[in-house]
């Protein structure tokens, strides 16, 4: 544990245990020993409270796009690969408004939503267009008025 501790490389992979998780073990194992009939914890009972822990673990932290384990799937709500997919959105929104906007403008949602389309490899929501310009907003990077078919967007810091 120490070497791996040492190793650079490995401090990106690690994945480390809380005291509710180290609790959780616990009360597995006691539970497997009770199954047993058994009023003595042996290293059985831990073998198979691990098990089970990393299987939940894997169950629940596998990314359905990729297939591998992200554990930001546990620890931040979502996977790399979406946060990189919002980042990109956003990154895209805001380039979008900047060359619509140029002159001080303003530009409609529902035009960047095409433009932000028409750039993608993929199918972009109209959604994940509004939940980017709601952080973008939040950011003071753009401002956003009007309400339905008529939103429009303007850059609030001029173009980059």
């Amino acid at each position: 544990m120490r070497a791996l501790g040492a190793d650079l490389r490995a401090a990106e992979r690690r994945i480390t245990a809380t005291t509710r998780q180290l609790e959780s073990m616990i009360r597995l194992s006691e539970a497997h020993a009770k199954m047993r009939l058994s009023p003595v914890v042996e290293a059985s009972d831990v073998q198979e409270a691990s098990r089970l822990i990393r299987s939940a673990i894997k169950a629940a932290a596998t990314d359905a796009r990729t297939g591998l384990i992200d554990m930001g799937l546990l620890t931040e709500g979502g996977s790399a690969g979406e946060r990189k997919r919002k980042e990109d959105l956003r990154r895209a929104v805001l380039e979008t408004v900047d060359e619509g906007c140029r002159m001080g403008g303003s530009m409609r949602v529902s035009e960047i939503l095409r433009k932000v389309g028409e750039g993608s490899g993929e199918a972009v929501e109209s959604a994940e267009v509004n939940e980017a310009l709601r952080a973008l907003e939040m950011e003071g990077r753009v401002q956003v008025s009007g309400e339905g078919a008529r939103r429009s967007v303007r850059r609030v810091t001029g173009v980059a």
